[in-house]
């Protein structure tokens, strides 16, 4: 890249009506707060088309022994990871994954890779510039969907 370049993408992030300190410069997704009752969410920079990849994070697999039973989702930062080994049966997934909101009808879904350690976001249909992106949970909701 060079320096016209990068100066021209610094420009045109800087007046991203989104862009905040949350924001990495060429990010197609930022979170932001929502509400109080709500909390964070993650939403659409640019126009996002179905099917594309909107982020690939690592995961850091947990062994089940290693979480405290409390009845609740593990830790609460914890999903669900079918790995390959055993004592991998969590994984704290790392990027934006956590921030995104439940929704009955989402608009992207996770997909794993056991191999690589990865979950990678993709769209389910094309979300517009600005709309909040939402996964369905796939579990039983415990707070109040706002």
């Amino acid at each position: 890249m060079t320096a016209v370049t990068a100066k021209k993408v610094v420009e045109y992030q800087q007046k991203a009506v989104a862009n905040r300190n949350e924001t990495m410069i060429g990010a197609m997704i930022a979170w932001q707060e929502i509400s109080e009752g709500k909390g964070r969410g993650v939403f659409a920079l640019i126009d996002i088309k179905k099917g594309q990849v909107i982020e690939t994070a690592p995961v850091i697999p947990v062994a089940k022994e290693n979480v405290v039973e409390s009845g609740e989702a593990p830790d609460g930062y914890l999903l669900d990871w079918d790995g390959n080994y055993e004592n991998e049966e969590y994984c704290m997934p790392l990027g934006y994954i956590m921030m995104y909101n439940h929704s009955d009808t989402p608009n992207m879904m996770l997909d794993q890779d056991y191999d690589a350690y990865t979950m990678t976001a993709k769209a389910l249909r094309d979300i517009k510039k600005g709309e909040e992106i939402c996964w369905d949970y796939n579990c039983e909701i415990w707070f109040d969907e706002a």
